[in-house]
């Protein structure tokens, strides 16, 4: 593990002195900053011209940060990896203590725990309408699964950095399920059941309306599904770098 935390913080260093990746740390803080003062000043405007309030979106809002959070965290070390095989830095790791699966531990599982604690404050400092920390948990926990998978897509879709970035766009894409549970009634909202985001967004959505009894089934499937997503794209990825 001492060896899996070096690495970890060499890539650190290595994002520091990296100008587009350094801009992409802060995003997560700004994004919902913006959410956090924007609506409001929306809500307001909205109410005081049209009779109409924001405030019943104000929790995907939050979801939406909770999602964003590890997703461009998961983006930043894609693109470190990205730039390691590139120069066949990954090659050097492979010959060292930290070969093979410690290198994704130290390029994956370190950076996500990293961020679902980055998530927790960014949404207890920014949130508008979550409170209940179980809820903030369990919605997190999938949403770090998601920020996996997002590196992943990323490594397994691209052959090189510049790929990488015009690839990072279709993490976006993971969050479509998120407003669905809002806009969307059964039987055909579960078409996007498939999506970890979906799973996060119904937790929200139903918490908000004082279901809590589904928060933990609903965060069991939603982790099960995530985890299904990260062995399919890691079996691929390794296959891949063979």
């Amino acid at each position: 593990m001492r060896a899996v935390a070096k690495v970890f913080f060499i890539g650190l260093g290595q994002i520091l002195r990296d100008g587009m990746l350094l801009l992409l740390v802060p995003t997560p803080f700004l994004m919902a900053a913006a959410l956090r003062f924007i609506l409001p000043w929306g809500d307001r405007l909205l109410i005081q011209e049209m009779n109409f309030s924001l405030v019943t979106w104000y929790p995907l809002s939050d979801v939406l940060v909770l999602a964003m959070t590890p997703i461009m965290t998961g983006v930043i070390f894609a693109f470190l990896m990205l730039d390691e095989r590139d120069e066949r830095i990954g090659t050097y790791y492979s010959i060292t203590p930290v070969g093979g699966h410690s290198y994704l531990w130290a390029r994956l599982a370190a950076p996500m725990i990293w961020a679902f604690f980055t998530s927790i404050i960014v949404i207890l400092l920014f949130g508008l309408s979550i409170e209940d920390m179980a809820v903030i948990l369990t919605v997190n926990t999938i949403g770090t699964l998601q920020g996996v998978i997002s590196a992943l897509l990323i490594l397994v879709l691209a052959g090189n950095k510049v790929e990488g970035v015009a690839l990072s766009k279709l993490t976006n894409a993971l969050i479509l399920g998120l407003p669905v549970a809002w806009f969307i009634d059964a039987p055909y909202k579960y078409l996007a059941a498939f999506l970890p985001s979906y799973w996060m967004g119904e937790i929200v959505h139903a918490t908000t309306m004082g279901a809590l009894s589904v928060m933990l089934p609903y965060g069991l499937v939603g982790a099960v599904i995530a985890l299904l997503w990260i062995v399919i794209l890691l079996r691929l990825y390794l296959r891949r770098a063979d």
